[in-house]
């Protein structure tokens, strides 16, 4: 098969109409044909050998395709009646799998075809009433290092319309996707979510300064293996308003329903009132009301959620040339729940930014200074919160936004929501005070860098006044000749009445934190120390970075980055950290053919509570082009040790492409 998709090539080739705009019909142009041939390899190898007797684990699987793609560009009768898109991929898939687990093997394949297509049409771009259609199917291979890898294959059609006027603009969205997810391990679930989305927008301008907006938006969505089903629907009526002297002020008024039917549903009524004030060419001040209804039901049997809220918030902000920025922000909330229970809360916040040029460079400050205090009346009440969004960033930890979290409770998945992710395996859970942290874990499914969405239920309620004070310094002077001194303290007193109210344990903090930087060119150092002080989590931590880059005469280049930080945690959850990374990539183009590229990354971490670790990752690349010919081959090796188990993963990519 891969010898009849070569040879194809170069005849398909010499039908080329590039540019020629051929007639296949009457009316019918023809402005670009082509496409390619291709041929790809993919394989992977996982080993792991368990440090606590657990046995070992072997793990290999190989995909192969071999397929061709046609892609047209044309028009019917001229470009602005109807401009069309074609695209189509059709080939042979062949997958193996197998694994052994101390001793037992077992083994899968699977043959199959694969279809992509990429279809869409315009109609009437010129005119005031312009339409898109498509279609569209593409598939995705995700290499996950010490698990099997997940073919995602994504299928969607819909259209665009546009109502093109200056008084009453008008768009019709329509968009239905389903996502398949499939392991190459069949021992995994297979995942599915399905989208189905309108969206409906229209305006009336009365003038230039006066318009009324409507939007309706309908969403129904499901989503496997996670049982969870529902439709939305969502209507807001917006108006804006511009007045007063040269229409330099402005009023926003919405008024929003949400309706959700399905696992958990939803009905909520927002009404909103924002208006913006220009007093004089350097003080603005802004204010805004906002009252909200809503009734809730929960994934998690917790009983539905009853809430009535208003929220008003004031900021005046003054501007002294490029200098001085100076804002005071005051807000008042308060939140009433079915149950009884009673939440208010008021605060104050002033915020000031100073710059200034000098015969140094540039100094940087700010300051920010804030009260807050927040009632709790009536008996306790469990919440829950949905999607919280959180970036593992190694080493630091993400921490839940809310206290006195159920940790069997917390339930966590990719941003896309197919994907599941399981503690012990991809994360760890850790309870400072009354607070949660979820450290990954670097064999699991989670990766550095990711965004992933967290569910969990958490307590608030019981007879309770805290009161907090927050006190920010910021200095920076950012010098001519690379170098940058900084230094931050920060001071947050909470009072709590009674203590021990709520199950909440305030946090007293003083901290300080100092560093330089320096930048020159392609390089950059970073040096740090910090010393935070907190009744629930103090520590002190000294960190490093380096960065280089620098580009060759001969076309290679070389980049450096470096890591190094040393965290100790002192009472009530003592811990020592120390966390090192250094990653080196070097690309240099051989001739004007042969491309290479090279990166290894090395990963070290001493924790006193969860144990050491190491890893280390190799990637080798070659680009090989001539003519209409591609060559592409990527091999990656790593290994990860703790005191768990070793693990080694290698993989092996090869695609060989011929354009026509």
């Amino acid at each position: 098969m891969v010898s009849i998709l070569i040879l194809w090539g170069p005849l398909a080739g010499c039908q080329s109409t590039n540019g020629t705009g051929r007639s296949l019909a009457k009316n019918v142009k023809i402005t670009r044909f082509g496409g390619y041939t291709e041929f790809t390899l993919r394989e992977r190898r996982r080993d792991q050998e368990s440090g606590v007797g657990a046995g070992t684990k072997k793990s290999y699987e190989r995909i192969m395709e071999e397929s061709i793609k046609l892609e047209t560009e044309g028009y019917v009768y001229h470009p602005n009646f109807l401009e069309f898109t074609l695209a189509g991929l059709f080939g042979l898939l062949q997958q193996d799998f197998a694994d052994e687990f101390n001793g037992r093997q077992r083994a899968s394949s699977d043959t199959g075809s694969i279809t992509e297509f990429d279809l869409s049409g315009s109609f009437f771009r010129r005119k005031n009433y312009p339409g898109t259609v498509f279609a569209r199917r593409y598939r995705s291979l995700v290499a996950r290092p010490f698990q099997s890898s997940i073919q995602t294959t994504t299928t969607g059609y819909g259209f665009v319309w546009q109502y093109v006027n200056e008084k009453t603009p008008t768009t019709v969205q329509f968009n239905d996707t389903e996502v398949i997810l499939e392991p190459l391990n069949d021992q995994e679930a297979t995942g599915r979510q399905k989208t189905t989305e309108f969206r409906f927008e229209t305006a009336y301008k009365f003038n230039a300064h006066s318009a009324l907006k409507l939007t309706y938006e309908y969403r129904s969505q499901i989503e496997e293996p996670f049982k969870l089903d529902f439709e939305t629907d969502e209507i807001t009526i917006s108006h804006r308003l511009d007045f007063g002297p040269s229409y330099a002020n402005r009023l926003e008024s919405e008024v929003n329903y949400f309706d959700q039917r399905g696992t958990f549903d939803i009905q909520r009524f927002r009404w909103r009132e924002v208006v913006r004030l220009r007093h004089a060419e350097s003080l603005n001040s802004w204010y805004r009301f906002e009252l909200t209804d809503r009734m809730q039901g929960t994934l998690f049997g917790v009983p539905p959620i009853e809430e009535r809220a208003w929220l008003l918030t004031g900021t005046l902000e003054h501007r002294l040339y490029d200098s001085l920025v100076s804002q005071l922000t005051g807000f008042a909330q308060n939140q009433k729940f079915g149950t009884g229970l009673t939440v208010r809360r008021y605060g104050t916040q002033a915020n000031f930014d100073y710059r200034k040029k000098n015969r140094w460079g540039t100094l940087r400050a700010s300051l920010r200074t804030g009260f807050r205090r927040e009632t709790r009346r009536g008996g306790p009440r469990q919440l829950e919160a949905i999607d919280e969004r959180g970036i593992f960033n190694d080493p630091e930890p993400v921490r839940l936004s809310n206290t006195n979290v159920v940790q069997s409770s917390i339930f966590i998945t990719a941003e896309d929501r197919t994907t599941l992710y399981i503690q012990g395996r991809d994360y760890s859970v850790r309870l400072i005070g009354d607070t949660i942290e979820l450290d990954r874990e670097p064999t699991g499914g989670i990766t550095d860098g990711e965004t992933v969405l967290i569910d969990y239920i958490y307590a608030i309620g019981g007879d309770l006044i805290l009161e907090t004070t927050n006190n920010d310094i910021t200095i920076r002077q950012d010098m001519t000749n690379g170098f940058s001194p900084y230094y931050r303290f920060r001071r947050q007193d909470q009072k709590l009445r009674p203590k021990g109210a709520g199950g909440f344990t305030p946090d007293n903090i003083t901290g300080h934190l100092g560093g330089l930087e320096y930048r020159k060119g392609p390089v950059r150092f970073l040096g740090e120390y910090e010393d935070h002080k907190s009744t629930i989590n103090p520590f002190r931590a000294l960190r490093f970075s380096a960065d280089w880059t620098h580009r060759f005469e001969d076309g290679g280049m070389p980049s450096v980055r470096a890591r190094w930080s040393d965290v100790r945690n002192g009472e009530p959850k003592k811990r020592s950290l120390r966390f090192l990374t250094v990653e080196g990539r070097y690309r240099r183009a051989v001739d004007r053919n042969l491309t290479m590229e090279a990166a290894v990354m090395y990963r070290n971490i001493q924790d006193s509570l969860s144990g050491d670790d190491e890893g280390l990752d190799v990637d080798l690349t070659l680009e090989w082009t001539i003519r209409s010919t591609e060559l592409r081959i990527t091999y990656e090796w790593s290994r990860y040790d703790d005191a768990f188990a070793k693990n080694e993963s290698s993989g092996l990519f090869v695609q060989l492409r011929r354009t026509f």
